[in-house]
């Protein structure tokens, strides 16, 4: 069944004209004066085009050139049309694979450089660039006449080998691609970086920049502090120590190193598993298995030893005796090195193949151009993904007049076209028409997320799909890059309010700030977990699910650059004592850290001003343990008796009151 849709009321359309009003003379003067926003065209080939993947640490902050700091680093898109080329800023040498073909090399080219010079059959094309020597600078691609660029099918999975001049493939014909890195990157089917430069050694000494501290670089030499919410290593494998006997290292002192190390990328990396590999050469072996026990002693079970012995033969495995390996060496050692990986991350290179090659169906589960936002079950099955925490969505980009959603069963849900009125779906199932009006020919976006109630979704919420026009597909919308992930009760839920989670001071904040937003909040829920069966978010805030004590939250799906806790209204309610509720609070305030090592956290007190000590108390322990980004927000006075619904829950206006002071907060720290 399906019902006709609701579009928000002529109040809402009046509170927005003059905002549009506005927007609209900004467009005519930038018109006028010959001004432009500072945003890419979606599939143009620019630098900013976000239908282009960068792998690896890039500089793309110009807008107008994307500079890789490290060797090994790779783009890769896919496009329409016949033929292709690339800028390039002064002579490079980089190697280009087309449609999954084999690596081509362009030596000292320059200018606009045509990678097809032979036309390819019309269609949809893939396309590889990974950049070698000279002035690696990509500054854009250029397209047929009336094609454009797509997102291309990426792996989930990305694993960062760290290492010198053997991870970086030296003495190889191909250099980085050469390397087992980038052969066991390809073998898992993974997405790969290589965090490595020859000469360089773990401990920095004088002559030897120590990868102990570059690790953290964006680029091999100098840069600047790499941001690591802008990917996530489910594996890291490091290769380190070759190089540090020749520059007088003693063990202690690389034992050390190694184990603040790993240390480190931990708290980088909270989920993946670190490899800590023997070298070829046999050195510091005892000290780096001291390292790896030292740190699962202290409770990280996911940090292992790879015992490399017998893996190569000297001479016939190396281009210089025992030192550099050749190209039949690097592959051996990746065929190697690549189950060991694979063993730990619990699935096959060939599972992750047939994943990627599944998620190309363009509108189907598994798509990447369809960006869900939230805790979303995509593993439990393949062809229906499902939300469990308040205010996730999904966002898409499509061609073509009408979108059709497929609904397994009755469900309530909100659906938004290309930024104009929400319209709400009630009890509606099967094949939803989303555009009973047909839209004009072109790109569009959709954002959907399903109708819940005190933080349980009400009706069906599994996704299962789009349905397009014929000859139509998918594209990756404009996406923002920062994330704000709200921690909290049926307040921050939107219990009351007129659109649930999206009338929520949550929503509301994460959409005036132009952030991705997420609500783990349910109606109900306590900070500690009571004996009645009140949800205790001190233990759940890690899991996928509110109600279930498994399966764990994956924190690599998506990085928060804050976190918002709003804890305590229904713990007094439940028994729960001033001691118990502070330690809780500390104990979630070090998880959260764990999960999120840059995030600022905010500590809110409740509304209704329940446990505010133990949550100052909390958060000055937190200072004092070395945790400078995180802050206690005073909320005395934000409400008044209009702005709730009843005593606990604020209304609609409640909640953009709660938005209009909290937001300018969040704005300030990220």
């Amino acid at each position: 069944m399906q019902t006709t849709p609701h579009v928000l009321s002529p109040h809402h359309i009046r509170r927005t004209l003059p905002a549009l009003l506005t927007a609209a003379l900004l467009a005519c003067l930038l018109s006028l004066t010959g001004g432009s926003p500072a945003r890419a065209a979606v599939g143009d080939g620019s630098v900013s085009d976000p239908n282009i993947a960068y792998v690896g640490r890039w500089d793309t902050g110009s807008g107008t050139a994307a500079v890789p700091g490290w060797t090994g680093a790779y783009l890769q898109t896919s496009f329409t049309g016949t033929t292709v080329k690339v800028k390039a800023r002064d002579a490079v040498n980089l190697y280009v694979s087309i449609d999954g073909g084999p690596e081509v090399f362009h030596a000292g080219v320059r200018g606009t450089v045509n990678l097809t010079p032979r036309p390819l059959s019309s269609g949809t094309h893939t396309l590889r660039i990974s950049y070698r020597s000279g002035d690696t600078v990509f500054q854009g691609l250029v397209l047929d006449s009336g094609a454009r660029t797509v997102a291309p099918a990426m792996p989930s999975g990305l694993v960062e080998f760290v290492g010198d001049s053997i991870t970086a493939g030296a003495l190889t014909d191909r250099l980085a691609l050469d390397s087992y890195a980038w052969k066991a990157g390809e073998r898992l089917g993974m997405r790969h970086t290589q965090i490595a430069r020859s000469g360089y050694c773990l401990v920095a000494q004088s002559g030897c920049t120590g990868l102990s501290g570059q690790f953290f670089r964006n680029a091999s030499a100098g840069g600047t502090n790499w941001d690591f919410s802008r990917y996530r290593a489910d594996a890291v494998v490091i290769n380190l120590g070759t190089n540090d006997i020749g520059h007088g290292v003693t063990g202690a002192a690389f034992q050390s190193s190694y184990t603040r190390l790993l240390a480190d990328v931990r708290a980088v990396y909270p989920g993946a598993h670190l490899f800590a590999v023997q070298t070829l050469k046999k050195r510091y072996v005892n000290e780096t298995k001291a390292a790896v026990t030292a740190r699962a002693a202290s409770g990280d079970a996911k940090v292992h030893f790879v015992d490399t012995t017998g893996w190569l033969a000297d001479g016939t495995d190396y281009e210089d005796g025992n030192g550099h390996p050749n190209e039949a060496g690097h592959t051996k050692f990746a065929n190697r090195l690549a189950p060991v990986i694979s063993a730990r991350l619990g699935v096959t290179a060939t599972a992750r193949a047939a994943a990627s090659a599944e998620a190309a169906a363009p509108g189907q589960p598994g798509d990447p151009n369809i960006k869900l936002v939230g805790r979303w079950d995509t593993q439990s099955s393949s062809t229906a993904y499902t939300p469990y925490w308040a205010g996730a969505y999904y966002r898409a980009g499509f061609t073509g007049r009408t979108v059709k959603l497929k609904q397994r069963n009755t469900i309530d849900l909100w659906a938004r076209i290309d930024n104009g009125p929400v319209t709400f779906f009630n009890d509606v199932k099967g094949t939803v028409n989303l555009t009973p009006a047909p839209l004009a020919a072109g790109n569009h976006t959709l954002q959907v997320n399903y109708q819940v109630v005190a933080g349980s979704y009400r009706g069906d919420a599994v996704f299962q799909g789009l349905v397009l026009d014929s000859g139509a597909t998918t594209f990756a919308p404009p996406a923002p890059t920062k994330l704000v992930e709200f921690v909290g009760d049926s307040i921050t839920v939107g219990t009351t309010t007129s659109q649930n989670a999206r009338t929520a001071y949550g929503w509301l904040i994460g959409e005036r700030l132009g952030v991705e937003h997420t609500q783990i909040a349910q109606g109900g829920a306590c900070l500690v977990a009571a004996a009645d069966g009140c949800v205790g978010l001190e233990q759940q805030f890690g899991r996928l699910n509110p109600n279930a004590a498994t399966p764990d939250w994956n924190f690599s799906r998506y990085r928060a650059n804050a976190v918002v806790i709003n804890l305590g209204t229904n713990d007094v309610g439940h028994g729960v004592s001033s001691p118990q509720f502070q330690t809780a609070y500390s104990s979630l305030l070090r998880k959260v850290r764990a999960a999120y090592p840059q995030a600022w956290i905010f500590a809110l007190e409740t509304f209704r001003g329940r446990y505010v000590p133990q949550t100052e108390a909390a958060v000055k322990a937190a200072v004092a343990g070395g945790d400078s980004r995180v802050s206690f927000v005073d909320t005395t006075g934000w409400l008044g008796s209009g702005d709730l619904s009843d005593s606990v829950h604020p209304n609609d206006q409640g909640h953009r009151v709660i938005a209009d002071r909290l937001a300018p907060i969040i704005s300030a720290r990220i």
